[in-house]
């Protein structure tokens, strides 16, 4: 499937991100879609309703897929549609439930180190949603 619709992105005039890999787009005029690709999930957005209808048409007459309407969420990220756009966040955590912290053994003398790991670990949930569950 993957290489169907990667060949089907460039053939419409899709470009392939620098960026991510998995993410194309589409530019001509005004008009203007983006599609990413992950596995075997697509997340499809467009200018205009009828930009949108005429890829998930194409995408139709090339292998069967399910149309599950708007996003809501999508690899541990929440979508919130909103008059003006949608607006992502991220909820959930891969934590498991229950879970509690101790304070025993001793103090950290320098936190920096452990706070910079953290953050970069946090960084690379929110930028590698692939990777999310192994970090």
């Amino acid at each position: 499937m993957v290489s169907v619709v990667f060949q089907l992105c460039l053939e419409d005039s899709f470009h392939q991100s620098r960026c991510d890999t998995s993410l194309f787009i589409y530019r001509r005029g005004s008009d203007i879609a983006y599609l990413l690709l992950y596995v075997d999930d697509i997340v499809l957005t467009a200018s205009s309703a009828g930009l949108l209808q005429r890829i998930i048409t194409s995408l139709h007459k090339e292998f069967a897929m399910t149309d599950l309407g708007p996003l809501n969420y999508f690899l541990g990220i929440t979508a919130t549609h909103t008059g003006s756009g949608m607006f992502l966040s991220k909820k959930q955590t891969p934590v498991e439930p229950g879970a509690k912290l101790t304070s025993h053994g001793p103090a950290v003398k320098d936190p920096t180190l452990y706070r910079r790991l953290a953050g970069a670990l946090q960084y690379l949930t929110f930028t590698r949603p692939d990777i999310l569950y192994a970090v």
